[in-house]
This record gives structure tokens, C-alpha cells and sequence, in this order.
């Protein structure tokens, strides 16, 4: 059996029944009803892993504490940290998995610093991979996350998503006056930044696509306009845009190439604009209000929500080359797309009896599924770089939180405090830096 059919075979079994909504139900491009799922994950057993540290350094230590909080938020593992002398011997390791451990990880640091890993199948006792990982920059937190990273792809076959960052906004309250900062932590809400402190309203941040040089974008409100800003990891800003109007909401191709963002230059509606090399296009020609761009990873298409069309905002699909522009939502209230560049969906917030609630759209089959039902107004979704997460805020009354939803088992967990009024997330891609 393969280390991912062992995992999924010990760790769950998900049941799925799907439910054809009742009421108020989307049609998709091919006249196809909309479908909610609805998983129910059955009590399961985590699989145990060892997680064993060599010598006596304290910072390695600190480094597997968080790769076992890394995993065990993960959902699938349970993780036992050990110190030991050596390599256990092939009968040792065995005896390890009669005590229940299905996996081990060994971590050991060399005198210049780099530190090694091994993760093993003790039921075999084979090794399934190792490597030298060399310490990126000062923080024992990114060497954690990004050594997670790899020990779940060898385990699962998918993805991490711990090295990752998320940026949100802040309410903050100054004597009476009340500003908007931007945000930058783990993907988990903690290891808080506040990046940007200035005593302005600043908004809705979005990530560039240049892996090794990370920025932020984010809007800035200002006596005349809403100007767009970048800042780098150091809090170093600078304008991106200043045109009179609205300048907010950058979304990039994968290699970081092509941008299009929202522009009014001051002409009341909203447009959507594409900008590559130093030229600008306009792409939405319409008289109502075009928002949220979102581009696909090679940039031929551009999902983006506009009420030119019913007056309510929809999503669209725009297509580079033929210049057409396809509704992909039929009716309701639709808001703030999101494209997953791993699955090629589409999450977005639609009004559902009052509240909104998440949608994602597969572009390939033009079907619409509901993820979310309970309480509390969901806007502004991110995906996860896996494609097995969404972040979002979610507004209760005056409280704003920020949550994430598991799109396999719909699990929902809020990252940020009750206490604090959190906005505008946006998920990170996975940066070989963050500094």
C-alpha cells in the first residue's frame, strides 16, 4: 500500500450526499441546477507519528514544536515529540510501530546550521524521503512551516500550505478617530505583523505573484482619492496608482507578468483594466460598476463581479482574446470572486436569505455548489495556494472575524479574536521569502 492510500485509509472516511437546494437555486451556463454538498466526516483516528530530535540544540526543539502544531492542524496527525541520541536501529523502529506510531520523523541540525530530516515508514522501516533544508532568513517559525510543507506532500501526495502567509485589515480606534491597518501573519492568524500603521483608511490587500520578492498591494484612501500602494515585508510603501477615483484590487497571472485592477479615473463607474509592460487596456466597456478582478494563472480569462447587466453585482467571466464577456451567475446578489489556481474553481459570496454565504463554481462541468449555511455575512474569499481552503471574513453585527473552511470536510475555524474587527483577507502564494 503507498504512503497516500495508508493515510487516507487509517486517518478518515468522508460520506457525501448531495441536496438539491430548495428555493432559490443558480443556473449555471448550461442550464445545470445548482447542487449543494453536504460531508460529514465520521469520528477518525489521527495517525500517530514520532517525531524525533537529535542533540541538544534548543532552536531545534522550538522548530519542531511547530512542525507538530503545523501537522496537527493539518487534521490528519497526531504528533509525539522525543528527544533521542541516534537513528533508532530497523528492529527499534519497529518497535515503534507496535506502540502505534505509523510514521517518524528524525531531525537533526549540522554545526553549520542546516538542518536535516528523514520521515520513515516504521512499519516497513523504510525511509520515504530526506533532505537538507538551509535555514531562509531568522525566523524559526518559516523554518517549521517550510519543513511541513514537504513532510505532508510525502505523506499525503498534497501540498502544504504552513510556509504560506495570510494579510488582512485591522480596525484600529486613536483617540476618537478610526483607521483601517494592514496586516501580515501566519496562515493560521498568528505571528501577527501589523505592516502598515499610517492614520489613513487602508484596504483590501492582494499579493503580487513574484515568488521571490513578496509585496503587498492594498488601498489607501486620501483627501482626493483612493490611491493604490505597495509595501514590502520591511513596511517600505510606495504609490502603484494614483489616478483620480477609485485605484484598488490587483490580480496577477502566475509568473507575475500581466496585472488588471479597478480603475475609475474619476468617471463615476468602475472599470476593469489590464496592464502589461507599461500599456493599459481598458477591458469592461459597460456603464455599471465592474470590481474584483480575478486572473486566471496563463491570463486568458478574468472572473470579476459587475451589475451593469440586472443592477445587482454577478460574476462574470471575461475572455483576453474574444473580448467576451459571459455571466456565470443567473440571479441573487454575487459578490468578490476568487479563482483557485490549483482546481481552476471559482469561490464567490452570493445573499442567501438575508446573509451571504460561499459558492464555488467549477468551470469545467458550469455547476454552482453551496459551502456555507450557518449564520454571519461571508465576503471577500481567498483561496489557499492547496486548493483545499478558503479564508474569508465573516460579519456578525458589529463583529468581524476572520475564518477558514475546509472545502472537503466543511470544517470551519476562525484565526482571528473575537475582540479585534478584522477585514479584507487574502491568502498568500507560497514565497521562498517572506523578508
Amino acid at each position: 500500500m503507498n504512503t497516500l492510500k495508508k493515510v487516507m485509509v487509517i486517518s478518515f472516511a468522508l460520506m457525501v450526499s448531495f441536496v438539491v437546494i430548495n428555493g432559490d437555486q443558480e443556473t449555471g451556463a448550461l442550464g445545470s441546477k445548482t447542487m449543494s454538498v453536504n460531508v460529514q466526516a465520521r469520528e477518525h483516528k489521527r495517525v500517530p507519528l514520532l517525531l524525533g530530535v537529535m542533540g541538544k540544540q534548543g532552536a531545534l526543539f522550538d522548530v519542531a514544536e511547530g512542525i507538530k502544531k503545523d501537522l496537527e492542524f493539518f487534521g490528519q496527525f497526531s504528533v509525539e515529540i522525543e528527544r533521542l541520541l541516534a537513528v533508532r536501529t530497523k528492529h527499534e523502529m519497529q518497535e515503534w510501530h507496535e506502540q502505534g506510531y505509523q510514521f517518524a520523523l528524525f531531525m537533526s541540525q549540522n554545526f553549520d546550521g542546516a538542518i536535516e530530516w528523514r520521515v520513515y515508514d516504521t512499519q516497513q522501516a523504510l525511509m520515504l524521503k530526506g533532505k537538507k533544508y538551509i535555514p531562509q532568513g531568522s525566523s524559526e517559525h518559516f523554518w517549521a512551516h517550510t519543513i511541513a510543507d514537504e513532510v505532508v506532500n510525502v505523506l499525503t501526495g498534497m501540498p502544504g500550505f504552513f510556509s504560506t502567509k495570510i494579510a488582512y485589515c485591522k480596525d484600529v480606534k486613536v483617540g476618537k478617530k478610526k483607521y483601517k491597518h494592514v496586516c501580515v501573519a501566519s496562515f493560521d492568524g498568528s505571528n501577527e505583523n501589523v505592516l502598515v500603521t499610517t492614520p489613513t483608511i487602508n484596504i483590501a490587500p492582494r499579493w503580487n505573484r513574484d515568488y521571490a520578492n513578496p509585496l503587498l498591494f492594498y488601498s489607501e484612501s486620501t483627501n482626493s482619492n483612493i490611491r493604490l500602494m505597495t509595501v514590502n515585508m520591511n513596511g517600505q510603501r510606495r504609490i502603484a496608482s494614483n489616478f483620480d477615483g477609485l485605484n484598488m484590487l490587483p490580480s496577477f497571472t502566475k509568473d507575475g507578468k500581466k496585472v488588471v485592477y479597478c480603475i475609475s479615473r474619476g468617471g463615476g463607474s468602475c472599470q476593469i483594466y489590464f496592464y502589461e509592460k507599461g500599456k493599459f487596456k481598458r477591458l469592461t466597456k459597460n456603464n455599471g460598476n465592474n470590481v474584483s478582478p480575478a486572473f486566471s494563472d496563463e491570463g486568458d480569462k478574468v472572473f470579476l463581479c459587475s451589475d451593469f447587466e440586472t443592477g445587482h453585482p454577478q460574476i462574470y467571466a471575461y475572455d483576453v482574446k474574444t473580448e467576451d464577456l459571459e455571466r456565470i451567475t443567473a440571479s441573487g446578489y454575487c459578490t468578490s470572486p476568487s479563482y483557485c489556481s490549483r482546481t481552476g474553481k471559482v469561490a464567490y459570496s452570493k445573499m442567501v436569505s438575508g446573509l451571504m454565504q460561499l459558492f464555488v463554481y467549477d468551470t469545467q462541468s458550469k455547476t454552482h455548489t453551496q459551502l456555507t449555511s450557518d449564520t454571519g455575512n461571508k465576503d471577500e474569499c481567498s483561496w489557499s495556494p492547496c486548493g483545499n481552503y478558503l479564508l474569508y471574513s465573516v460579519e456578525k453585527g458589529r463583529s468581524g472575524r476572520l475564518a477558514m473552511l475546509n472545502v472537503n470536510s466543511l470544517h470551519q475555524r476562525f484565526i482571528t479574536s473575537e475582540h479585534e474587527h478584522c477585514s479584507y483577507p487574502n491568502w498568500s502564494p507560497a514565497y521562498t521569502v517572506y523578508a
